[in-house]
């Protein structure tokens, strides 16, 4: 019985940690957002300093383009790790059953 309290604070210990990297991860994502803003901006400014074209369309494909191709790249590796690591299991549990 006394252990189930340990488990408890194990429990709540954890609970609280998740949070913590939950509102960790929310910041990143607002700050790369912004990140993602200044730089849409820069490049913005730098491509409509010579010519007539629209700062606001430039900026906001700009900034998309900023944002999202890092997320794809980063998907696109967790995915392929992903895929790497349930191959590895399943040949893994093939040898043993061959071997068995």
């Amino acid at each position: 019985m006394s252990d189930e309290g340990g488990y408890e604070e194990t429990r709540k210990d954890m609970e609280r940690v998740i949070r913590r990297l939950n509102a960790l991860e929310y910041l990143i994502l607002v700050g790369a957002a912004g990140l993602a803003l200044g730089g849409g901006a820069m490049v913005a400014f730098l491509l409509t300093a010579g010519n007539d074209w629209s700062f606001r369309l430039i900026w906001g494909v700009a900034a998309l383009l900023l944002f999202v191709l890092p997320g794809a790249v980063v998907l696109g590796r967790e995915r392929m790790a992903q895929t790497r690591r349930d191959q590895a299991q399943q040949d893994s549990m093939n040898r043993s059953r061959d071997g068995a």
